[in-house]
């Protein structure tokens, strides 16, 4: 994981992007043992600033999830699609999706976790590229059944609106709803269940 931060603060691919201090990058943040992989779209001017991705603004309801599951985020792992702050906190384009993706799917290959939680819909039509028989689970999360023995050849899937559209709605029952709902996720991807491929 190192060696592959490395190569994403060095990346070159996209014309414009990953200028210090204005477009630069970022790495995954966190342990590479996590159960658990939090993925959002991109990188936000505060979290260029920081090197780690959902620093302040809507990263605080990612934050309250974390308190409320009793999880230290050094101890998740949070990523990106686009590993890189688009000009002008822009939309993602297309290229630059498909130039980032292969960092993220590294990024899954080296931590392989139980569970991931794609944050809006550029991390869930990744997701669904690389796991396509993926076990996907309901937003709003509820524990699902036992299903017997797991497969435990892909993680677990589940897709969440991004915080930052949550932000939006101006509504405290809903980012109340929201933050308990993705710490039960949280917890539930924490406990001791088999990895895929391990």
């Amino acid at each position: 994981m190192t060696a592959l931060a490395a190569e994403i603060t060095a990346c070159g691919l996209c014309e414009g992007m990953n200028k210090p201090g204005e477009t630069e990058a970022a790495p995954g943040y966190g342990s590479v043992r996590s159960p658990v992989v939090i993925v959002g779209q991109s990188l936000c001017q505060q979290c260029m600033e920081t090197q780690e991705p959902f620093t302040g603004g809507s990263g605080a309801l990612l934050n309250d999830s974390l308190k409320i599951a009793g999880i230290a985020k050094k101890n998740a792992f949070i990523t990106n699609v686009v590993h890189c702050h688009p000009p002008g906190n822009r939309t993602s384009r297309a290229h630059e999706k498909k130039n980032c993706s292969r960092y993220l799917h590294q990024e899954l290959e080296i931590i392989r976790p139980r569970l991931v939680i794609g944050l809006g819909r550029d991390a869930e039509v990744a997701l669904k590229a690389f796991y396509p028989d993926a076990r996907g689970l309901q937003w709003p999360f509820r524990v699902p059944h036992a299903t017997g023995p797991e497969a435990a050849s892909s993680p677990d899937l589940l897709f969440a609106p991004h915080p930052s559209w949550i932000k939006r709605q101006h509504d405290d029952s809903i980012e109340e709803q929201y933050v308990t709902r993705l710490a039960r996720a949280l917890e539930w991807g924490f406990r001791d269940r088999p990895r895929p491929g391990r």
